[in-house]
C-alpha cells in the first residue's frame, strides 16, 4: 500500500526540507513521525527541495505503509507526532510507480515582495519576457547539468503593499523564483529595463542576479493526473489555529520593530 500527502510547514524553523546531519529539516521531522508511528521505516519521496526559511502548503510526500499500521496513515494521527509547524492536511491512495517528484506535472510557488513603490506594470512586462520555454541558467545557482525550463504561469497582483508573484512551471532550478523576484524587483524599480530582462535568457551570457531572501518564498502546490486528494477538515482547522496564534505574535513583533525604527528616527537630530 503507498499513499501521498499535502504537507504545510514554517520554514523559519528549518534548515529546509532535506536532511541534514546535526540541524533541524522538515524531512527529518517527518521521517521521526512515520518510524515512531510504525507506519513505515520513514522512508519517502518527496516533490521538491526547498531551502532554509522558504515554507511550504502544498508539498507532496508519498511513502510505502505497513499494512499493520494503514489505519495510521492518514493526516490527523500523523499530526500527532510532528511538530506544531509541519502539519499534513490531504491525503491520497497512490499506486506503487507513484513518485511524487518525477510524476509532477507542473510546481507552483509565490513569492511576497514588498511593494515599496514599484511600478507593477513595468513588473508585467518583465513577466512577460519570462513566460514560456527558455534557458533558465542565469537564473539560476546551479550552473551545471540542463537548464531548459517551461515558465507556465508568471502573474503579478498587489495587496496591502505587498506584490505578490505566482509562477508556475514543469520544473524550477536551484534559487530561480528568487532570481525572479529580484528580477521583477530591479524592473519595477527602474534600476533596469526590458532588454536586460531579455539578455538573461541567452545562456552565452554570463549575467546573474541576487537571490530574493528566502522568507518570502512559499511552495503552493504541485500538480499531477489522477490524484484524488481527500482533506481532512480536522487538520485543516488545527493548522488554522496554530498559523494564527503564530501570526499575532509576528505581528506584534513587527509594530515592535517599526517603534523601533520610527524611534531612531525622532532621536537622530
Amino acid at each position: 500500500m503507498k499513499v501521498a500527502f499535502k504537507l504545510g510547514y514554517l520554514g523559519r524553523g528549518y534548515h529546509g526540507f532535506q536532511h541534514q546531519p546535526a540541524v533541524p529539516t522538515v524531512q527529518a521531522a517527518v521521517r521521526d513521525a512515520l518510524r515512531s508511528l510504525g507506519i513505515n521505516d520513514g522512508s519517502f519521496c518527496y516533490a521538491g527541495r526547498t531551502d532554509r526559511g522558504v515554507s511550504a502548503l502544498g508539498q507532496v510526500i508519498d511513502f510505502y505503509v505497513n499494512p499493520a499500521k494503514a489505519d495510521l496513515a492518514v493526516p490527523r494521527v500523523v499530526n500527532s507526532r510532528l511538530p506544531t509547524d509541519v502539519w499534513a492536511w490531504a491525503w491520497a491512495p497512490v499506486p506503487e510507480n507513484f513518485s511524487a517528484r518525477h510524476a509532477a506535472l507542473w510546481r507552483e510557488y509565490r513569492y511576497l515582495l514588498p511593494g515599496g513603490g514599484l511600478d507593477l506594470d513595468r513588473m508585467r512586462k518583465a513577466a512577460r519576457e519570462l513566460v514560456g520555454v527558455h534557458n533558465f541558467r542565469n537564473l539560476s545557482s546551479e550552473k551545471r547539468g540542463p537548464s531548459a525550463r517551461n515558465l507556465m504561469r508568471l502573474d503579478l497582483t498587489e495587496e496591502k503593499g505587498i506584490v505578490v508573484i505566482d509562477v508556475r512551471a514543469d520544473g524550477f532550478l536551484w534559487n530561480m523564483v528568487r532570481k525572479i523576484a529580484t528580477v521583477l524587483e530591479l524592473v519595477g524599480s527602474g534600476e533596469r529595463d526590458l532588454a536586460w530582462v531579455g539578455s538573461l535568457l541567452d545562456p552565452e551570457t554570463n549575467r546573474g542576479v541576487a537571490p530574493a531572501p528566502a522568507e518570502g518564498l512559499i511552495m503552493m502546490d504541485v500538480g499531477y493526473q489522477g490524484v484524488s486528494w481527500r482533506v481532512e477538515p480536522y487538520s485543516m482547522r488545527m493548522a488554522k489555529e496554530r498559523l494564527s496564534a503564530v501570526l499575532k505574535r509576528d505581528q506584534a513583533l513587527a509594530e515592535a520593530t517599526g517603534v523601533l525604527a520610527r524611534s531612531m528616527e525622532e532621536f537622530r537630530g
